[in-house]
C-alpha cells in the first residue's frame, strides 16, 4: 500500500470518528460502537505513525547513503506497533486512570514490539 492509501484511510477515519462523536451518545452506542471507535482511533494513529516512520527511515538512509530497499515494509511494521500505544492509553483511561506506571507499561510494550520487529525484519 502506498502512503496515499494510508493518508486516505486516516482522513476517512477522522471524518467517521467526528461524525460518530457528534451523532451518538456514549450510553447509546453499545459494544459494537465502542469497537468501531477504537478501530477508527487505531486507523488514524496508524496512518500518522507509518508516515512518521517512513520519514525517519528515509532520513536515516539518506544520512548513511544506503539504498532505500525495505523502507516501506519496515515502516508498516513499526507503524503498526507504535500506533497501538495511544489506543492502549485510551483503553487504560476508560478503565481507570493513566498514571506514570501505565505510560511506562505502554512504552515498554512498544519497545518490546519494536525490538521483535528489528530482529525479524
Amino acid at each position: 500500500m502506498s502512503d496515499r492509501v494510508f493518508v486516505l484511510i486516516s482522513f476517512v477515519s477522522v471524518i467517521l470518528l467526528v461524525a460518530m462523536m457528534n451523532l451518538t451518545a456514549p450510553s447509546d452506542i453499545g459494544p459494537l460502537g465502542v469497537l468501531v471507535f477504537f478501530t477508527l482511533v487505531y486507523l488514524i494513529c496508524l496512518g500518522v505513525m507509518v508516515l512518521v516512520c517512513r520519514l525517519f527511515f528515509t532520513m536515516k538512509h539518506r544520512i548513511r547513503k544506503q539504498g532505500t530497499s525495505g523502507i516501506v515494509k519496515k515502516s508498516y511494521y513499526y507503524g503498526s506497533v507504535l500506533a497501538f500505544v495511544p489506543v492502549m492509553l485510551v483503553f487504560m483511561r476508560s478503565a481507570g486512570g493513566v498514571g506514570v506506571l501505565e505510560i511506562v507499561l505502554a512504552l515498554f510494550f512498544a519497545v518490546i514490539g519494536c525490538f521483535y520487529i528489528s530482529k525479524r525484519a
